[in-house]
């Protein structure tokens, strides 16, 4: 079976599709002020996810290499010969289909060639502010639930002091790992005392903190927490006696110098999560985890598994949970999920990339085992490349015509119900989900 049918019912649905706002559920997005120096045509082409795919392609290759293709003070000339040999062992992926969707509408081209890059860095000096706003526009994207609060980013706290916005239609998430991380020390416990003005001196004090910090997040436009823990432990969280998280706290509350690294603050951090969630469940908002694919190289899928989350999902059942990435490659374990626990929404943020063909296959059997309002179609999950959050976003348009387009042809739905499944995936699903007060479509 052809990835796209070529049939006048894809046609027609792809033709709506391409028409209807979107609401963005999950991307990196500062600002104009984030984005990467557009200085070089390979880097300015080669932003995230397909760094992967060349790293994947490039057994035995030097990091300092790499790093030098993603430099941008590093001549195209120097970078040619070793990115031709990468870019043609991957050009056929998901990825790199997002490359050449930037290629061929930002800036002309058909190919990639040598020549073509000369033509492109001639044209990077247009990818200005009134750009960055233009292409979202353009792109249809109403709104964007963004991932930008962490410390990484040094924005939580200029966030929470007034300092530091976002454009209007950009809604933050507040960054959950932050306030469990894996390794604990002394400076860390008073830096979340210091968002809400306290200096910690017990767990019950920075639980207090993060309580206020939280609120102080949500008046300030937070939406919801974000997790990613996945990155650093496994998405199980077990039940812990107060008392255990109490020693381990305090052991490191006792003692400046002191510190607790990975497995051995599991108990607090896991006791840390479960309270966390309480606190959702107190606040009203919603909780987005990442489950499935890790990007970058040589990462264990399988503790990031949305099945591991179930005894959290069972146990927090007045909190809504809003999980990633089409689980990818756990379709069935989240269709189960999603069927299975009223508190579960599945985002399919990055799966429509990371395989189209998978992506094509959860929508399908979506709407045959679940309720088709749980369904959140799109996050591009870039960092401040709104060119490649466009391409992506073109790419999953397809798809999800394709999975309607197939459900219609084998007598499933009737076209008008298939636009309607796709209005409220793109757009009514997440903002009935989000709270975000637009108009229905």
């Amino acid at each position: 079976m052809a990835l796209y049918p070529k049939s006048p019912v894809y046609n027609r649905l792809l033709d709506h599709i391409e028409r209807m706002p979107v609401i963005d559920c999950h991307e990196h997005f500062n600002g104009p002020g984030g984005r990467p120096a557009y200085k070089e045509p390979i880097a300015a082409l080669t932003q995230m996810y397909v760094w992967n795919d060349l790293c994947s392609a490039g057994f035995g290759i030097p990091l300092r290499d790499y790093q030098k293709l993603a430099d941008v003070e590093v001549p195209t000339d120097e970078k040619w010969p070793l990115y031709e040999r990468l870019w043609h062992a991957t050009e056929h992926t998901a990825y790199a289909r997002v490359t050449k969707l930037v290629l061929k509408n930002v800036y002309g081209e058909s190919e990639l060639t040598r020549a073509a890059l000369d033509r492109v860095a001639e044209k990077l000096s247009g990818m200005d502010e009134a750009r960055y706003f233009k292409i979202i526009e353009e792109a249809g994207i109403r709104a964007m639930m963004v991932d930008v609060l962490g410390w990484i980013h040094g924005d939580m706290e200029s966030f929470l002091e007034g300092k530091k916005t976002y454009p209007s239609n950009f809604y933050p998430l507040a960054p959950l790992p932050e306030f469990h991380l894996t390794a604990i020390n002394w400076e860390y416990i008073q830096r979340i005392g210091g968002l809400a003005g306290m200096h910690i001196t017990s767990l019950d004090e920075f639980l207090e903190a993060v309580f206020s910090a939280f609120q102080k997040l949500i008046e300030k436009g937070a939406i919801g927490l974000k997790d990613q823990s996945a990155y650093i432990r496994e998405i199980s969280y077990d039940l812990v006696p107060k008392s255990d998280a109490e020693r381990l706290m305090n052991r490191v509350l006792s003692d400046p110098k002191a510190s607790l690294g990975w497995p051995e603050s599991k108990p607090l951090n896991d006791y840390l999560f479960h309270e966390y969630m309480r606190y959702a469940r107190q606040l009203k908002i919603p909780v987005q985890v990442h489950t499935g694919l890790l990007a970058g190289q040589y990462e264990r899928v399988e503790r990031s598994n949305a099945a591991k989350l179930a005894s959290v999902l069972e146990l927090h059942r007045e909190v809504r949970f809003d999980l990633f990435h089409g689980n990818w490659p756990y379709l069935g374990d989240l269709l189960f999920l999603g069927k299975n626990y009223p508190n579960v929404s599945l985002n399919l943020c990055w799966v429509h990339i990371i395989d189209p063909a998978y992506a094509i296959e959860l929508m399908e059997r979506a709407v045959l085992t679940i309720p088709h309002t749980k369904i959140h179609a799109f996050g591009g999950d870039y960092c401040d490349v709104p060119e490649f959050a466009a391409a992506h976003l073109t790419i999953a348009r397809q798809n999800i015509a394709a999975a309607l387009t197939n459900l219609i042809e084998g007598g499933w739905l009737e076209e008008e119900q298939a636009v309607c499944i796709a209005k409220d995936w793109l757009f009514n699903n997440p903002n009935r989900f989000f709270n975000l007060g637009f108009e229905e479509l």
